[in-house]
């Protein structure tokens, strides 16, 4: 599911960095692992484009797995500027209620 979510951003958007984490695990009353997924993403693309609307952006590229397949999913969307920032700090996912 990796791949598949990696391939279908970039074939969208140029990034300059792109990682994706499975985060299934921190999920447990869920049986598939594959449900969960963090993915950061550092684009010039998002210069001058509010979060929301690079929310968005994510979301209409991965709509189809959004439907059947993701259960849930945390972006992080930044300019390369804004990434040079931020890269010095840990981004944390958020926990799931047990």
């Amino acid at each position: 599911m990796i791949n598949l979510i990696e391939k279908k951003i970039k074939k969208t958007i140029q990034v300059s960095y792109l990682k994706i984490y499975n985060i299934s695990f921190m999920h447990p009353k869920l049986k598939n692992n594959n449900s969960h997924f963090k993915i950061i993403i550092v684009a010039q693309n998002f210069f001058k484009i509010n979060i929301l609307r690079r929310h968005q952006i994510i979301y209409n590229i991965l709509s189809k797995e959004l439907k059947k397949i993701i259960h849930g999913i945390e972006i992080f969307t930044y300019t390369p500027i804004e990434w040079i920032k931020k890269s010095k700090k840990k981004i944390y996912s958020v926990k799931c209620k047990k």
